[in-house]
């Protein structure tokens, strides 16, 4: 299960990073639409802590539907992949 949690919070934190680039946001900007200061949101970027359930859960309804199943749909492959590899059991 370990090994889920941490291919999970690299997947999200690449993602929150691209999203944040491809929308020319500050980090100042994503701290306030995950509601986390923006300290917080540095550190997390950098990958010094792990974004909560409740910073997802606003970054997910910061984008669109669409692009949340994308998400999802794109874990799921990065799952299956791994699984393939074996690096996740």
């Amino acid at each position: 299960m370990r090994q889920y949690k941490t291919l999970l919070q690299v997947f999200l934190r690449n993602s929150i990073y691209a999203f944040r680039k491809e929308m020319g946001y500050s980090q100042e900007r994503m701290a306030e639409l995950l509601h986390i200061s923006p300290r917080s949101y540095i550190d997390q970027e950098h990958g010094k802590y792990s974004f909560s359930a409740l910073s997802v859960i606003f970054f997910l309804i910061t984008i669109p539907e669409e692009r949340v199943l994308s998400l999802l749909r794109a874990f799921r492959k990065l799952l299956q992949e791994e699984g393939e590899r074996g690096d996740v059991a």
